[in-house]
């Protein structure tokens, strides 16, 4: 069985909250600052508000990780 997590394209708030231990107000606080980033560096990207895409999302979490 697929693992849930990895079956959208898109990232919820509880799985940013779960990830990063924040609370739901933060956890949408980072979602719309990724969105931001997404949209700034791709202008034709598909932005749903309150979610963000998965693939961003987890190279974000990496790129933080090294920090």
């Amino acid at each position: 069985m697929k693992d849930e997590r990895n079956d959208s394209l898109f990232v919820d708030v509880d799985t940013v909250q779960r990830d990063l231990g924040v609370s739901r107000a933060k956890a949408y606080g980072v979602i719309k600052d990724l969105n931001n980033q997404l949209r700034e560096q791709y202008p034709r990207a598909i932005i749903i508000s309150g979610k963000v895409n998965r693939k961003w999302y987890e190279e974000a979490l990496m790129v933080s990780a090294k920090e």
